[in-house]
């Protein structure tokens, strides 16, 4: 179903609802600015690709409880992107849609939800919202909820929303998306049995196809099956997650990849302090087989959270081990800091970045080193308590080169770092 299609059966069942009963509105945005930085992304200062980017992002939200279990729920967004790389230029777009439009029917422990909407799950390796970007990631189609006790399962059916790409782009559209993403289908099913407090079990399918039209991965159609092992109690946290994927990558090629990821943590009083260790793990590709595809993909995953705030690695053919400290030694302030060793689970495979698609660099038969490097983030996060709503965000990451970095790049390891400023305000 195209969204205009979906848009049009939100309005008419909302008027229908407004006629009976009337609706009780409640309505908050929230507004972002954001500068940020990237130097040396490529690891040769000889080549001078540096770039910034300023970006403004406004979303609104709308919810109408027509009562008899019936919401309806609007969230339009507002985007302006300004990009600057040192060898290309600057690059620009506005932009405004709905990021989500959704009519729910809730019926005692079921309930039902068709529109566009986003799918938040897990620790969100595979599926999730993507919100630290401008344009957000959100989905058209339906999904269904039961919940009773401990038991909670969603099923969808829905593709992603056809409404702009991630990044701006040099030439018309400028930013908006550049294939179909109506011919990619996602249906999928996600459960949880929570045996304590904050403590259960995730267990999920997810199938994600494209047809002969699709602009990428003609033939596409993966299943990927996983289970997540999570808790919290007396200040330790954990989690433990598990994927396994079969199917088709492409026409003629088989998919037959896995991927791991364990963390652990423990909280102190002193200042909320946390000291976290992670251990994330994915076998990767060596090409030695055309017909078999070997490094896990993700339909619609956040990396970013996870594997490093420089993007350089995605939960795939990979390694990382991340140390990681949060304390507040004062009301309001948080400092975040975390150290990955990554490296390539398979030297001779591709090495594939947040978005597991595109290469940092290619593999070759002849590469040896696997050593990635070492990313070290360090995050300052404030809420001021004389503006309530308000939360400034400062971050600077650097990533050392290994020798992995030198043996694909020509010798050249220099040092990439990346930072950011935030200012945002929820009202």
């Amino acid at each position: 179903m195209h969204f205009k299609q979906l848009l049009a059966l939100l309005i008419i069942a909302s008027s229908f609802a407004g006629f009976t009963h009337a609706a009780e509105w409640t309505v908050s945005g929230d507004i972002r600015e954001r500068y940020q930085s990237f130097v040396n992304p490529n690891f040769n200062s000889a080549v001078d690709n540096d770039w910034q980017e300023f970006n403004s992002r406004l979303y609104l939200k709308a919810k109408a409880d027509f009562g008899n279990g019936l919401t309806l729920y609007l969230q339009p967004q507002a985007v302006y992107t300004v990009n600057h790389v040192t060898n290309q230029g600057r690059k620009n777009f506005t932009q405004a849609d709905l990021l989500q439009a959704y009519l729910q029917y809730d019926m005692a422990d079921f309930a039902i939800r068709i529109g566009r909407q986003q799918l938040v799950y897990g620790d969100q390796r595979l599926l999730g919202h993507l919100g630290w970007k401008d344009v957000a990631r959100t989905f058209d189609g339906v999904k269904g909820m039961y919940k009773s006790g401990d038991v909670a399962l969603d099923v969808f059916a829905v593709h992603p929303s056809d409404i702009g790409a991630m990044t701006p782009t040099p030439a018309a559209p400028k930013g908006q998306s550049l294939v179909t993403w109506e011919d990619r289908k996602l249906i999928g099913a996600y459960g949880t049995y929570t045996v304590a407090a904050k403590s259960g079990i995730d267990a999920y399918f997810i199938n994600w196809s494209h047809n002969q039209q699709a602009a990428i991965g003609k033939g596409r159609n993966m299943n990927t099956f996983g289970v997540r092992l999570f808790g919290k109690a007396n200040g330790f946290d954990g989690t433990a997650e598990a994927a396994f994927q079969t199917g088709t990558w492409a026409n003629n090629v088989s998919q037959k990849a896995s991927a791991y990821a364990v963390k652990a943590g423990y909280t102190f009083d002193f200042w909320k302090t946390r000291f976290g260790v992670e251990y994330d793990y994915s076998p990767g590709d060596d090409k030695s087989n055309a017909t078999t595809h070997k490094n896990f993909v993700f339909p619609f995953h956040t990396n970013h959270a996870h594997y490093g705030e420089m993007d350089f690695f995605s939960w795939a053919n990979m390694k990382d081990i991340n140390l990681s400290l949060k304390t507040s030694p004062v009301k309001g302030l948080s400092f975040i800091g975390n150290v990955h060793f990554l490296s390539l689970a398979e030297a001779r495979g591709d090495w594939l970045n947040v978005v597991g698609a595109g290469n940092v660099f290619a593999g070759s038969p002849t590469y040896t080193q696997s050593k990635a490097g070492t990313e070290i983030d360090v995050k300052l996060v404030y809420k001021v308590e004389a503006i309530k709503g308000l939360k400034l965000v400062a971050l600077y990451g650097i990533f050392n080169p290994g020798a992995a970095v030198a043996e694909r790049n020509g010798g050249k390891t220099d040092s990439a770092r990346f930072g950011y400023l935030m200012a945002q305000y929820v009202f």
